[in-house]
């Protein structure tokens, strides 16, 4: 198959080697499989002709390292999503040259709202890929976004449309679909021993949204701070990769520092693929706390980059979203509900770890290998 993906979150992102990561997974896990990619990013325009110039060439220089950049282009734009081609510069493609694409194409992938009518039906079949459950669907909801129209609508709440789960469908159909890793890129580390930390990495911010009489919590710094006491509780290191900032008018970086967490700056340990896989591969473990928001709607969600620890052969201590019904839990993936079950998770870990290590690859050749996701997704999106 020819496949585009529409992204709009990379271009002006060139630090962010997590979110990259993510990405990426999909043009190189679609290649793995014989498929046709081309990849067009939107990128919303800074107003400054050197700026824009200088993000579009690091965009093209980064997908140069994985053998991408002759498949691909960046439509800068003042306002994405992108409507009308004669909104954008584009760089990489002509737009006369990305019309023939949109009419070649045999299906378009759309994440985050990178296209929208009338440029969107410029492709035979669209399918809109959500990677933010319940977070997405409220928003529609409640007015603040739109989806357009598309013959599909794929989304990694693996519990969506189930009784239990109170994601609003929006009279849509979802298919869920789990997160994945392109295996090759992925190699099993050397135990990094035990002294090595717990580790996440993550967006430190405050959000909420209200909804039917509800306040749904976006804030990571909510999730994390309901477990403020596990390194002392566990007697163990953990680092969280957070851009809090030395600023910090809340003085969150000093609270967490007291009761024994380390915090470090993901620009500077994760700015780029590279760094955020020796990241992982030095960490013990994976801690994770989602959006309360994931928990509050039982979505079923894990995140992508727990996967790429699992693939590393490091365990993963993951608040149970409602996944714990869905995939294999307890041996390499730990899940856990509240203070106490994470202190117990996270001593199972330590305690056999050689164990989880193996189990946590396992998992991912078994559940989360791109080849076997990617094809489910690309079946979910026949007529």
């Amino acid at each position: 198959m020819f496949v585009v993906l529409a992204n709009a979150t990379l271009a002006n992102y060139f630090q962010g080697g997590g979110l990259w990561t993510w990405f990426l997974q999909y043009p190189l896990g679609l290649k793995q499989l014989g498929h046709r990619v081309f990849w067009l990013e939107v990128m919303p325009s800074t107003q400054n002709a050197e700026a824009d110039g200088q993000a579009v060439r690091k965009f093209f220089g980064r997908l140069a390292e994985f053998g991408l950049e002759r498949d691909a282009a960046v439509a800068v734009t003042p306002n994405p999503p992108m409507r009308h081609m004669d909104e954008a510069n584009f760089h990489g493609r002509s737009a006369t040259e990305l019309a023939a694409i949109a009419r070649d194409a045999d299906l378009l992938w759309n994440f985050w709202y990178a296209l929208e009518e009338p440029f969107l039906h410029r492709f035979r079949r669209r399918a809109f890929i959500d990677v933010d459950p319940g977070h997405l669907q409220v928003c529609v909801a409640i007015g603040a976004c739109v989806l357009g129209d598309h013959d599909a609508y794929l989304t990694i709440g693996l519990n969506v449309a189930e009784e239990r789960c109170e994601i609003p469908t929006l009279g849509l159909k979802w298919c869920p679909f789990r997160p994945f890793v392109h295996l090759p890129s992925w190699q099993v580390a050397a135990d990094p021993g035990p002294q090595a930390p717990f580790t996440s990495v993550t967006q430190w911010n405050w959000q909420e949204l209200h909804y039917q009489n509800r306040v749904l919590g976006l804030s990571k710094r909510e999730a994390y701070l309901r477990y403020l006491t596990l390194p002392r509780i566990t007697r163990r290191r953990f680092e969280l990769a957070a851009n809090i900032g030395y600023a910090d008018p809340t003085g969150d970086r000093e609270l967490l520092l007291r009761n024994g967490w380390n915090v470090v700056d993901p620009h500077d340990v994760a700015p780029t693929p590279a760094a955020y896989c020796e990241f992982i591969q030095n960490s013990r473990a994976e801690f994770i706390c989602p959006k309360p928001i994931f928990l509050q709607l039982n979505t079923g969600w894990l995140s992508d980059r727990s996967v790429a620890y699992l693939a590393s052969g490091r365990p993963v201590v993951a608040e149970d979203t409602g996944f714990s019904t869905k995939l294999a839990v307890g041996n390499g993936l730990l899940a856990f509900r509240g203070l106490d079950e994470a202190a117990a998770s996270v001593a199972e870990v330590d305690a056999n770890y050689q164990r989880h290590s193996r189990a946590a690859r396992e998992l991912a050749e078994t559940y989360f290998d791109s080849r076997r996701c990617l094809s489910e997704m690309l079946g979910a999106c026949e007529p």
